[in-house]
């Protein structure tokens, strides 16, 4: 059983998910971002002493290493044509690089963010980067560049025993469609009246074209939640997954 789990920033997915492990001893969580901070890490061992997020020329001395770096982490073959950054593009497109510049000030600031891994626990703190560095390479590199990973480690752990597999961060449509190659079912969570943030973002402008199988309506408690996936669990197994559920009765 294979459940990809989609829907804005901050509206449970983490939640929903280790809801789902709960019902199922033999499960595993992978996440597109595992081998997105992966990349992100190798970048950071390699980052220049004089970078400066306002000139492109040592932005793009320090990208010079991320075709080899994909190679090795994701086994994904690219130019370093295709990654390089134009000033023409920043200038048209402000937005689609801002991110990146923000990381690059933050790191200007606080040297130790790039002399610490990047973690599960700690990656809110370079959220910023993860972001553009995830957007940009599906936009430049190949739309499934994460996805096609994903799967790869999914068949892994379905090798190893693991009767669940959650994948998480869901963003594109091409994610998606990667995913139900592996026959995995696309569950949306939604929290009615909670603030949707980066809705200009290309990963969350995506996002919102994504065809769930079902979508979650999150307006109970985590408990609700929790009762809300074992039920999920069993109509998945039973072939009778609903187009929408609530936690909460209305």
């Amino acid at each position: 059983m294979v459940i990809g789990i989609t829907g804005p920033i901050g509206h449970g997915k983490t939640t929903f998910a280790d809801a789902l492990a709960q019902h199922e001893p033999s499960f595993c969580h992978l996440e597109a971002n595992m081998a997105i901070i992966e990349v992100a890490n190798a970048l950071h061992e390699v980052l220049p002493a004089d970078i400066s997020p306002h000139q492109i020329d040592s932005i793009n001395a320090w990208l010079q290493s991320l075709p080899d770096i994909l190679q090795q982490t994701v086994g994904v073959t690219c130019s370093f044509e295709q990654i390089a950054l134009t000033a023409q593009a920043v200038q048209n497109q402000p937005a689609e690089y801002q991110k990146l510049m923000l990381h690059i000030e933050n790191l200007q600031r606080n040297p130790v963010l790039a002399q610490q891994d990047i973690t599960a626990d700690n990656k809110t703190s370079y959220r910023p980067f993860l972001q553009w560095l995830g957007g940009y390479l599906v936009a430049k590199v190949d739309p499934g560049i994460w996805f096609n990973e994903v799967v790869r480690r999914l068949q892994h752990s379905q090798q190893a025993g693991c009767k669940v597999c959650i994948i998480g961060g869901v963003r594109y449509p091409s994610d998606a469609k990667i995913l139900r190659t592996a026959n995995a079912k696309i569950i949306e969570l939604y929290r009615p009246g909670h603030l949707q943030t980066d809705t200009l973002d290309p990963t969350e402008r995506e996002r919102d074209s994504i065809q769930a199988d079902s979508t979650v309506i999150s307006n109970g408690s985590v408990e609700d939640l929790q009762h809300c996936a074992a039920q999920i669990l069993q109509d998945i197994q039973t072939d009778k997954l609903q187009q929408t559920y609530q936690t909460k009765a209305t």
